[in-house]
This record gives C-alpha cells, sequence and structure tokens, in this order.
C-alpha cells in the first residue's frame, strides 16, 4: 500500500485542514465517514487511477478548528476555501457515510464546485418508517456489527482490535472519540440538517452506491436519494453492508472509473 503525502493547509486563522495526498491524474476529493480517515485499500486502488485529496473533518487527525465552526454551513465554506487553497476550481467528490452528506451539500450549494458526484451509503436525509440507529451511542463491536457483513473479514477485525501497548490503546481511544465528537457536531442527533430542501439543487452527475446489506443506513435511503437527484443512478452492491467501500473493493472502483470517463465523455460534449 503506497503511504500518501500529508500536508496542513491553513484556511482562516482558526481553521486548517490535515490532508492526506496520493496518485496523479485527474484530481478527486475524497471525504470520511464518522470513523475518521484512514488510507486503507479502497483510497489506495483509488490513487492508482486518480490523484487523491482526502481531508481529515476539522476536530480529527492534525485538522483544527472544530470548536470555531458554528454548524454544518460554516463547515461547507470551509471545504470551499479549502478547495481553493488546493487550486481545485471544481473536482470529482467522492464521500463515503457522513462524507457523503458532506459532498451532497458541497454539490447542491455551489453547483460550480463538484464536477461529478460519488456518494457512498450517505448520511443526510432521515425517515420515520426506516429510523436510522444512534451511532454515538454503540461500543466498537456493536458498530461493527451493523457497518460490516462479514463479521470474519479485516475489516471487521480492524473494527474490534484493540492495542495491548496501554500507550498505543490510549491513543486509539482519543482518536475515536475526537472523530465521534467531530462527527456528532454534524449528524446528531438525527442527520437531517436540511439536506432534503436542497438535495433537488444538485446538477452534478451523481453515482450512489449501496451495499445491500447496509445495517447503519438501509438501502431505501439509496432509492431515496436517487428519487431526489434528477441526474443520478444507484448501484447496490451484493455481500456488502456501509463500509461497502472495503467490503467489495474492487466493484466500488469499477463503477466509480465507468461513471467518471462516462460523465467526463457527457459533460464535455
Amino acid at each position: 500500500m503506497a503511504q500518501p503525502i500529508s500536508k496542513i493547509i491553513k484556511i482562516n486563522e482558526n481553521v486548517s485542514f490535515e490532508v492526506k495526498i496520493a496518485g496523479q491524474g485527474e484530481p478527486i476529493v475524497f471525504l470520511h465517514n464518522i470513523e475518521g480517515l484512514k488510507w486503507n485499500k479502497f483510497l489506495d486502488e483509488l490513487s492508482d487511477h486518480y490523484q487523491v485529496y482526502a481531508p481529515h473533518l476539522p476536530g480529527t487527525g492534525a485538522s483544527t478548528g472544530l470548536e470555531t465552526i458554528r454548524d454544518l454551513w460554516d463547515l461547507i465554506l470551509c471545504y470551499y476555501d479549502l478547495f481553493d487553497e488546493l487550486g481545485l476550481e471544481s473536482a470529482h467528490v467522492i464521500g463515503h457515510s457522513l462524507g457523503g452528506m458532506i459532498a451532497a451539500e458541497l454539490a447542491a450549494t455551489d453547483q460550480s464546485r463538484v464536477k461529478q458526484l460519488v456518494a457512498i451509503a450517505p448520511a443526510g436525509l432521515f425517515r420515520e418508517d426506516h429510523p436510522i440507529p444512534d451511532m454515538f451511542a454503540m461500543l466498537p463491536e456493536e458498530l461493527g456489527r451493523l457497518v460490516v457483513l462479514d463479521q470474519d473479514s479485516p475489516a471487521a477485525q480492524m473494527m474490534r482490535y484493540v492495542p495491548e501497548d496501554l500507550e498505543e490503546r490510549t491513543e486509539m481511544m482519543i482518536q475515536r472519540i475526537q472523530n465521534q465528537v467531530a462527527a456528532a457536531k454534524f449528524l446528531w442527533p438525527i442527520p437531517d440538517k436540511g439536506l432534503k430542501s436542497r438535495i433537488h439543487r444538485i446538477k452534478a452527475q451523481t453515482l450512489l452506491i449501496w451495499g445491500k446489506q447496509d445495517g447503519l443506513i438501509p438501502v431505501v435511503y439509496g432509492e431515496e436519494f436517487h428519487r431526489r437527484i434528477a441526474h443520478s443512478e444507484l448501484k447496490i452492491i451484493e455481500n456488502a453492508s456501509h463500509l461497502v467501500d472495503v467490503e467489495q473493493t474492487e466493484e466500488v472502483i469499477a463503477f466509480i472509473r465507468d461513471f467518471l470517463k462516462t460523465s467526463d465523455v457527457a459533460f464535455h460534449r
């Protein structure tokens, strides 16, 4: 697995982003889920085909300024500023879960900044008939049973992993708490922060990817996003739960590559 380089990008006197960068080619911004940014096999394979920019959400990794970001709107403006600092007038944006919600908000709020959108099991909507579980009230092993289908897989084992070394274990707990605090600021108590009133503004060609057995954000939400986004297609992947990008990496990468090639042709006609 190739190691990305890490850069600190200062947005203003309070907010800075730690951004991991790898690969060459067409730029893609990847926005991570509530577990924080982990450079996994999905990002590694994505960077074989594109130049990947993966920022840590403020308050996680070495990104700063979470306490000064008042709400989701402030956060979206910070990401636009990050695009500016990276020299990205517009870019393909891929987001997973929390990151998918942020990516959808970016595409809806300023339609010129997101070329094409890939949302992998995004948060952001809420249905009373299919409520999303309170992920912030769960122990890691409880969450792991909802987000990974095969409990004997490396992904599931990583969710349950606890270092033997006390210092490493303490550091892992601190990082986990930081990730949850940052995510909760924009998702708790439910992920409905108004996206439903803006989602119709998404003009970018959109690919929605869902694991058929998603135990956290069920596939009915994929159908809801697909219904609400005009230029969208929904791919449902068998034998995968919420971490579909890790559980079925090759299939997800293939869908993304085909989508971006097709969308680029349509975009440049």
